[in-house]
């Protein structure tokens, strides 16, 4: 049985990563590349063409058959506004889920995830759309995890947490029960987040604390 196509958006260090856990997953099949430096056009990343930037798409979906795609950078400056562009001109993101992952059946989520090797997903979590949960952390029971959240590595939230839209959870934080991260935030790599964060902060600390705003 022949896999659905899809197309990679960004050709980085973070792709390697997505290609390792869509190929494990083994659902899907990697059309190509495509990435927004015009100079890399024509390359061959990690086996597969760069076929094209993000300014020929309709070329590009009737070249290699499909609108699948999944966004395979991990800049937090862009991943929203170039996701919410392939979505809004006619294209589906995926979700891609190492089968090495646990997750909860009773998970509530969006498109375009990314759930890596070792994550640990507990009952009745919600994820949104353009989610990265890395490698080795957990999301407890009933969190809500916004829209273009980055959970990097050996994170660990409690239950009953919120991450804001657009958030970078930074190596080994942890977040405990019940607190909120807001929207636009970036939390420190091992800090531990015991009060709420609120929207536009660089937190960081144990116990974590707003440094400056981020933007």
């Amino acid at each position: 049985m022949s896999k659905e196509k899809i197309i990679l958006v960004g050709s980085g260090q973070h792709a390697r990563v997505v290609l390792y856990n869509l190929k494990e997953q083994g659902k899907y099949e990697v059309a190509c590349f495509l990435d927004s430096d015009a100079s890399k056009v024509g390359q061959i990343y990690e086996g597969y063409e760069i076929a094209g930037t993000y300014d020929n798409l309709d070329e590009i979906r009737v070249k290699f058959k499909t609108n699948k795609f999944f966004i395979a950078f991990g800049s937090m400056k862009y991943r929203k506004p170039v996701y919410e562009y392939f979505v809004n001109s006619g294209w589906e993101a995926v979700n891609i889920i190492h089968p090495d992952a646990v997750v909860s059946k009773e998970t509530k989520m969006g498109k375009g995830v990314l759930i890596e090797c070792g994550c640990l997903v507990t009952p009745n979590p919600v994820i949104g759309d353009n989610v990265v949960v890395n490698t080795g952390s957990q999301i407890n029971h009933d969190n809500v995890i916004e829209n273009h959240v980055y959970i990097a590595s050996g994170v660990v939230t409690s239950g009953g947490i919120v991450i804001g839209e657009n958030s970078l959870i930074d190596d080994a934080v942890t977040i405990t029960l019940g607190k909120k991260v807001g929207k636009n935030c970036i939390i420190g790599a091992g800090s531990v987040v015991t009060k709420d964060i609120p929207d536009n902060c660089v937190a960081y600390g144990c116990p974590a604390k707003p440094i400056r705003q981020n933007g």
